[in-house]
C-alpha cells in the first residue's frame, strides 16, 4: 500500500494571466509533480510543489508584470509590434527507481525580442522517507565532494573549449568554483548531473551549463540502491 501511495499522480497544472485595460500582458503556466495517496509523506511532497507553484506566480506578478505593462504601453503609444510576456515552469523526471525520484524544473521567460531566460532547479527525493537527498549522501563520508566536482567541471570545460565544443567566460575557472551550489544537481541513468545557472560561467548561447559524473561504487557518486525484494 505504501508503494502505491508514492507513485506519481496526475501533474499539478495551473495557469494565470494578467491584463492591462483588457489586454493580456503576461501569461504564466506551471506543471509540477504530484504523488498519489494520502500519507503524511505524500501530503508533504504535494504541498511543497503547490507552494512552489504559488511562489512562482507571485514572482511573475512582482518581477515580470511591471516590465510587461511598460512594454505594452510603449508599443501602444508608438504603434510598434508587440507580444505579451510568457513565463512557464515545467518539470522533467530525470531518474525514477525504487529508492529515489530525481527531477529537474525549468522556468523559462520570454519578453518579446529579449532572449529567453531559463532558470533551473532540481530535487532528488528518497522514496522511503520522501525527504530530499543531500548531495553529500552520494559520496563516502568526509569526501571533499565539492572540490572534486569543481575539478571535474574545470577539466571538462577546458577540454570542451580546446576542441571548440563550448565557449566559456574568460575567468571560467574562478566562476566554476564561485557559482557552484550543492543544490544544483539531479540524477540520471548516466550519473550525477550538476549544473550552473544561465550566464553564470558561459555566454547565453551555451544555456545552462551542466556536467555529468559517472557513478562509482567506491569513490562516488553512488548509484541509487536497487529496491529490496
Amino acid at each position: 500500500m505504501e508503494k502505491e501511495e508514492q507513485r506519481l499522480a496526475e501533474a499539478l497544472e495551473k495557469e494565470k494571466t494578467w491584463e492591462l485595460d483588457g489586454i493580456t500582458v503576461l501569461r504564466a503556466a506551471v506543471t509540477l509533480p504530484q504523488l498519489s495517496g494520502s500519507s503524511r509523506r505524500v501530503r508533504r511532497f504535494n504541498r511543497y510543489y503547490r507552494r512552489l507553484a504559488n511562489a512562482y506566480f507571485v514572482y511573475c506578478g512582482q518581477m515580470l508584470l511591471p516590465y510587461a505593462k511598460a512594454q505594452c504601453k510603449a508599443a501602444l503609444e508608438t504603434s510598434a509590434p508587440w507580444s505579451h510576456t510568457q513565463a512557464e515552469m515545467h518539470y522533467r523526471i530525470t531518474l525514477q527507481t525504487g529508492s529515489v525520484l530525481s527531477l529537474s524544473i525549468d522556468a523559462k521567460e520570454q519578453n518579446g525580442p529579449v532572449p529567453h531566460l531559463t532558470l533551473r532547479r532540481a530535487d532528488t527525493w528518497d522514496i522511503k522517507s520522501m525527504l530530499p537527498v543531500p548531495l553529500c549522501e552520494l559520496f563516502p563520508p568526509h569526501t571533499p565532494y565539492r572540490r572534486r566536482l569543481i575539478r571535474f567541471a574545470r577539466e571538462t570545460a577546458a577540454q570542451q573549449a580546446e576542441r571548440g565544443l563550448a565557449a566559456y567566460h574568460e575567468n571560467y575557472r574562478v566562476l566554476l568554483r564561485r557559482c557552484f551550489s550543492s543544490r544544483n544537481y539531479y540524477l540520471s541513468e548516466e550519473g550525477l548531473r550538476f549544473f550552473y545557472p544561465m550566464y553564470a560561467v558561459a555566454p547565453a548561447a551555451e544555456g545552462i551549463v551542466a556536467f555529468t559524473v559517472p557513478y562509482d561504487a567506491e569513490k562516488g557518486p553512488f548509484a541509487p540502491a536497487a529496491p529490496k525484494k
